[in-house]
């Protein structure tokens, strides 16, 4: 083989190669990614959502304020993980538990629209804040890092990290209520209001059946949403994805 054709060979696979590598590069973030990250709907109805909640709860809190708690589920309500998404994304890969730890080991989200200021409003009312979050235990530290880094968190604010599979959100919400375990020292607090991304971060859901009994049955008479549930949007992820299973 002459080495013009050589060259020639050499050329046009090189070529094939730079296309190739920009191609991948141009590759578009998926949808639900790029409405996160991008839109103006996705940051206006948090923002709403937030202020909407804040008349209910300050009227809900004229009388005892000291024994009520507002509960805030972590990710998604009030840290934003899309970053991490979107590096996912790019690599054309999902959540691993691994590539997650060391996201949240970072200490690098930032709260989602609106999540800060309507916090420091409630402070404002001497209410308790409580963080119940499904990630793990061994990572509690930097959550709670991160939170403060970004001022949701104040020293004494109880984060109900998730121990094990077993430790579900429910029995989270019942320590924080009944006062105790890890809720001892806040001793018993009812829970004004929640705030979530996830049906269980309000009530238990299990099963796909079940989730269809809800959704078509029980929940045009729930009315404790935009009362004492608020839910904020992820189209990324959620127990819905499994079939609540």
């Amino acid at each position: 083989m002459n080495s013009k054709i050589i060259k020639t060979l050499f050329t046009a696979t090189f070529f094939v190669l730079l296309t190739g590598n920009s191609l991948a590069q141009e590759k578009p973030m998926p949808r639900d990614i790029q409405w996160v990250t991008k839109s103006i709907e996705y940051a206006a109805l948090c923002e709403q959502i937030f202020r909407n909640a804040w008349p209910i709860v300050k009227e809900r809190a004229q009388a005892e304020q000291e024994k009520w708690v507002v509960s805030f589920d972590v990710d998604e309500t009030v840290l934003d993980n899309s970053p991490y998404a979107v590096e996912r994304a790019k690599i054309d890969s999902g959540f691993t538990s691994k590539s997650w730890s060391e996201w949240v080991r970072r200490e690098s989200a930032q709260p989602v629209p609106g999540a800060k200021a309507f916090i420091d409003s409630l402070r404002g009312l001497g209410l308790h804040i409580a963080f119940i979050t499904n990630r793990n235990i061994k990572n509690e530290a930097p959550t709670i890092a991160n939170l403060k880094k970004v001022g949701l968190y104040q020293n004494g604010d109880p984060v109900l990290t998730r121990i094990n599979r077993e430790d579900k959100k429910s029995a989270r919400r019942k320590c924080l209520e009944e006062g105790t375990g890890r809720c001892e020292k806040t001793g018993p607090l009812t829970i004004l209001a929640l705030f979530g991304d996830n049906i269980r971060d309000f009530i238990p859901m299990n099963g796909m059946e079940t989730a269809r009994d809800y959704r078509e049955n029980l929940l045009p008479k729930d009315e404790n949403w935009g009362v004492k549930y608020f839910m904020l949007p992820n189209p990324n992820y959620g127990s819905w994805e499994r079939d609540y299973k």
